[in-house]
């Protein structure tokens, strides 16, 4: 005996098609979001240079965000100073150390600024961490985009 497509069966398969249509737009351009834009900011990456460099790169492990005058005038001084942060070819990173009026810093007569500038249409996740270099506060700012 042969039985055809009764109603139920219809209304079964049509909904569990939709089901499957909206959860593929749902989650999946979620999925592949870190993959499809790469002009935009990234706040992991922003905060893991400032932490480095605040903590480590800059300053004494046994003294965190208390930057090293002459380790700070040498990485600012060298040319290729963001190309040691260890980020992806495709991002910017620029890092600048500005004093407590905004302006950028100047350490053992080296401007402490490196990296590109940050284009006016660019999305940008900017970190910052507060830091003394001899005793004076400053803030360390990192830009990523």
């Amino acid at each position: 005996m042969s039985r055809a497509q009764t109603t139920m069966d219809f209304a079964a398969g049509v909904s569990i098609f939709l089901v499957t249509v909206a959860f593929a737009f749902a989650f999946v351009p979620g999925i592949i979001t870190p993959f499809a834009d790469p002009d935009v900011g990234d706040p992991v990456s922003a905060n893991r240079v400032a932490d480095d460099l605040a903590t480590d790169r800059l300053a004494s492990p046994n003294h965190p965000y208390d930057l090293d005058a002459e380790r700070t005038a040498a990485f600012f001084e060298d040319g290729d100073a963001v190309g040691e942060l260890a980020m992806r070819d495709y991002k910017s990173v620029n890092v600048t150390l500005t004093n407590t009026t905004g302006d950028v810093a100047t350490i053992d007569d080296v401007r402490a600024a490196a990296g590109q500038s940050l284009p006016g249409d660019a999305d940008a996740t900017v970190a910052w961490r507060s830091v003394t270099v001899g005793g004076d506060r400053y803030e360390l700012v990192v830009r990523v985009w």
